[in-house]
């Protein structure tokens, strides 16, 4: 509140008394201050800063002291006038003084101050010294803001444009952060603690299958995350792994393929590396088989007869039962022998269906039959890993059987260069030119800035490589904020991204104007910098006048702010919103019809418009059922309103709604200009009086009993037949009424052949009493 002084009334000597009129000067006050005085008679107030009084006891040494300061503090100097340009007073722009009083810090509002909070004026406070406002940026911590380095603000410092601390999260990359991607995902390129994803540091992200943050190869993931398996060459115990000799692993080595020292009788031939097993048939090792415990073969003279043999006597030599070749002599003598399956002669066909060992032809020994249609026979040597199957079928690529050292991997009829196995029995891998399970892309070659990168991703903005059609791309680095933005161009004013390394402190991209919110050249728009910003400023004329057309608030000229500006149509302005005294907030002369009820008026009600039917009259009035007015809108809600002839037995009622059929009430006519006969107030049609309010009456379809004509009626068919169930006189028909009724029959669901009336039945007469046709 500006404080107001009263004047100076001083009796000592020299001075003249308040109220005197004389021209004496013998001491007169001069002040340079710009504030006005409130003169009440009879008071004596204290003066105040800018003011040039000042009380007789307020001088020293008992005389009268007048002050002429621009400092705004009075003097107590002896008698005489003091002029004074004293310094120690507040600074210039808290002092600045014009319409309205004091200047800065005095609590009021004035030109060219944006705020003014008196002495609560500071730089933490909303209003700064200087009365401007405090603002993110100008280096003052305000109200709200957490922090505030003034130009040093920004996305990748400390102390973000918003003036809130940075932090790992925020998706801004902040001091001692490696990146920051604003999200709370893990799994990502970049982790919650906002360092750049890394092999080893527990955490698994999108190209790792496995991070368990140690270096130790032996358990269930390797150093170099993949996930531990057989064949990584490394020994994992937890998987049961024995042994793991990596892609030197074999099932005819010293470790197989599922990580397993290689020992007789597993099943599989080992015969490289430190391996001189010459068979191996697992569980069918041992005496009296193809392969003996030692996983060597049996063989002819070792007394171990195999099931390969005819016999076995431990020796070399003929002539005892025994051949040297472990046959029975009596084999090849066309005669087959006990132990024999056949016997042809030994004739050397050994497809014949007789081999010479007098034994049936069979896969597995050791001969090709090709009538077995046998492409290979190894023997014991056949094996679904090796080069001949169990089922003599030569090895080859698409039979779903991996050959050792020759194929990767065979799926048989699903081998596909696009799958896991590929039609020549390699494996899928990034990079040989077809598009396989898990990869978006395979161009076959190395080129990471073409369509397809070196991990078989579709090139994409943030994969760090610079393709056709971006500007620059710096991966995982890219930001709106940075010196390559998430859309992989390069940042400028107008892009919507704000970047203070470009001195940007706005930018709203295509909404960037100089009647916008943030200028084209990416400052924000502000009262007093000569641009128009629409939808805040009315109006920006740069000046600091307040009695032209634009005042220093960038306010339009307007009624009410308590200026008269003839040149907008004013004829008064008493800067008020009080319509009821003598100026509205037009700034025009109050009268009836200007929209604001003025009891002096007697007025009840003042709408402002012309229009009789709605919540206020022409004649400013509330408005009533029954003032001849019909006021449809609520909370009047009327229908009709036909003042004095209202009423409940004409068209509008006395509540003001249209009487209507069913109301209970005969109307003629109601409000829907319709002659009522009747009213009963109900909507059934079966009852004296219809839904049109009209009497029923027999063939109007409806069955009343009684009717409106007071007849009670048994059916009513709507109809002028009496040859149906219903006669004209809405009475069922019967037999013996004289008219045949059959379609479909009469009023008591009897089918008639003839009726004669009263002859039915007589003699005489061909029709029954139940009129039906007598028999002749």
């Amino acid at each position: 509140m500006l404080k107001l002084v009263a004047p100076l009334c001083l009796s000592a000597v020299g001075l003249v008394a308040c109220g005197d009129n004389s021209s004496s000067s013998n001491s007169n006050s001069a002040s340079n201050s710009g504030t006005g005085t409130d003169v009440t008679s009879g008071s004596m107030t204290e003066p105040t800063v800018g003011s040039a009084s000042m009380s007789a006891s307020e001088a020293t040494d008992g005389t009268a002291g007048i002050s002429d300061s621009n400092s705004g503090v009075p003097t107590t100097s002896g008698m005489g006038i003091s002029d004074s340009n004293s310094s120690d007073t507040m600074p210039p722009d808290d002092t600045t003084t014009g319409i309205g009083g004091g200047g800065c810090g005095d609590g009021i509002l004035d030109p060219g101050e944006e705020c003014d909070s008196g002495p609560n004026n500071g730089g933490g406070n909303e209003c700064k010294l200087g009365c401007m406002l405090n603002f993110c940026g100008d280096t003052y911590i305000g109200p709200g803001e957490e922090c505030d380095n003034g130009a040093e603000n920004g996305d990748m410092n400390a102390c973000k444009p918003d003036c809130k601390f940075a932090f790992c999260g925020d998706g801004k990359v902040g001091p001692g952060e490696g990146c920051d991607d604003g999200n709370q995902n893990n799994a990502d390129a970049c982790t919650n603690g906002c360092a750049l994803a890394t092999c080893g540091d527990g955490i698994i992200s999108a190209q790792e299958q496995c991070d368990d943050g140690n270096q130790s190869n032996d358990d269930e993931c390797t150093n170099n995350c993949t996930a531990a398996k057989c064949g990584d060459n490394f020994v994992q115990n937890s998987n049961g792994e024995q042994c793991d000799q990596g892609v030197n692993n074999s099932n005819t080595g010293d470790c197989t393929l599922a990580c397993q020292p290689a020992v007789c009788g597993d099943g599989l031939l080992h015969n490289t590396g430190s391996g001189d097993e010459e068979c191996d048939l697992g569980a069918g090792n041992g005496p009296g088989q193809q392969c003996n415990a030692q996983c060597q073969l049996n063989t002819c003279g070792d007394g171990d007869k195999s099931p390969t043999e005819q016999c076995d006597d431990g020796n070399n030599q003929g002539g005892d039962g025994c051949t040297s070749m472990c046959k029975l002599e009596e084999c090849g003598n066309e005669v087959m022998d006990p132990g024999e399956q056949c016997d042809d002669g030994k004739n050397g066909d050994q497809d014949d269906g007789c081999t010479d060992a007098c034994a049936l032809p069979k896969c597995g020994d050791a001969i090709v039959q090709p009538s077995l249609d046998e492409q290979c026979d190894l023997g014991p040597g056949n094996n679904n890993a090796g080069a001949c199957t169990l089922v003599c079928t030569a090895a080859k690529c698409g039979d779903g059987l991996i050959w050792q050292n020759h194929e990767e991997c065979d799926d048989g009829v699903n081998n596909s260069n696009n799958g896991t196995c590929k039609a020549d029995c390699t494996k899928q891998f990034c990079g040989d030119g077809f598009v396989g399970p898990g990869e978006a892309c395979d161009d076959g070659n190395q080129n990471n800035n073409d369509a397809c990168t070196n991990v078989c991703k579709m090139a994409k903005c943030g994969d760090g490589f610079i393709q056709p059609g971006e500007q620059c791309d710096n991966g995982g680095l890219n930001s709106n904020t940075g010196t390559c933005t998430t859309a992989c161009l390069t940042p400028k004013c107008g892009d919507g991204f704000i970047q203070p390394s470009n001195n940007e402190t706005c930018d709203d991209g295509l909404n960037n104007g100089d009647s916008k919110a943030c200028l084209s050249t990416c400052i924000p728009a502000k009262c007093g910098d000569g641009k128009t910003w629409v939808g805040q400023e009315e109006c920006d004329d740069g000046n600091n006048v307040n009695t032209d057309l634009c005042t220093n608030m960038c306010k339009a000229a307007e009624c009410g702010d308590g200026i008269t500006q003839p040149q907008a149509g004013e004829t008064c302005d008493d800067g008020n919103v009080d319509n009821t005294d003598l100026c509205t907030v037009f700034c025009v002369p109050a009268k009836c019809g200007d929209g604001y009820k003025q009891p002096q008026n007697q007025e009840q009600c003042d709408d402002g418009n012309n229009v009789n039917d709605d919540a206020c009259s022409n004649a400013c009035k509330t408005p009533i059922c029954g003032d001849n007015i019909t006021q449809p809108g609520a909370p009047y809600n009327e229908q009709c309103d036909n003042g004095a002839n209202n009423g409940n037995d004409k068209a509008c009622n006395a509540t003001c709604k249209k009487t209507t059929c069913g109301d209970g009430v005969k109307q003629t006519p109601n409000g829907n200009n319709q002659n009522e006969v009747c009213d009963d107030g109900n909507q059934v049609n079966t009852d004296a009086c219809t839904n049109t309010c009209a009497k029923t009456t027999c063939g109007d379809g409806i069955t009343q009993s009684p009717n409106g004509n007071g007849q009670a009626e048994e059916c009513d068919d709507a109809d002028q037949s009496n040859a149906d169930q219903c006669n004209t006189q809405c009475k069922k028909t019967t037999c013996g009424d004289g008219v045949v009724q059959n379609d479909p029959s009469n009023g008591n669901g009897q089918v008639e052949m003839c009726d004669q009336g009263a002859q039915n039945g007589t003699q005489g007469s061909f029709c029954s009493a139940t009129c039906q046709i007598k028999p002749a």
